[in-house]
């Protein structure tokens, strides 16, 4: 990105996936955080028409599993941790030991038990 940026003259058009299908899987990444030493006044924030949605391998869209709307966590929903900082859920397991793997910016990929991990929605 470094390269990119102090070789434009005019204009930079930066962009990032909001998610990722790899491996059969649906990946959620967080924004560079190098985005955030720009500042907001050299910025033009647009956003892009919602992708196409194709249906997960294996799973016939009636049998789909639905995530509830009540849910207290979503897949792709933004948290703060008080250690690990801010990150991206990116998978849920419910039940009596539910617990979400969040993808934080700068510790990586971890599994919280949501009974002791104290995570605050963003």
């Amino acid at each position: 990105m470094y390269v990119a940026v102090t070789r434009a003259r005019r204009r930079l058009y930066l962009s990032h996936a909001q998610s990722r299908m790899l491996h059969g899987q649906v990946r959620y990444n967080i924004p560079s955080r190098f985005l955030d030493e720009i500042p907001e006044t050299l910025l033009k924030r647009l956003n892009a028409r919602p992708a196409a949605k194709f249906p997960q391998p294996g799973v016939s869209p009636s049998h789909a599993p639905l995530q509830s709307s009540k849910a207290p966590w979503r897949i792709g929903q933004g948290v703060r941790h008080a250690k690990f900082g801010q990150g991206v859920i990116l998978a849920y397991e419910g039940g009596s030991d539910a617990r979400v793997q969040v993808n934080f910016r700068d510790a990586g990929t971890k599994w919280l038990a949501l009974e002791y991990a104290k995570l605050e929605p963003l």
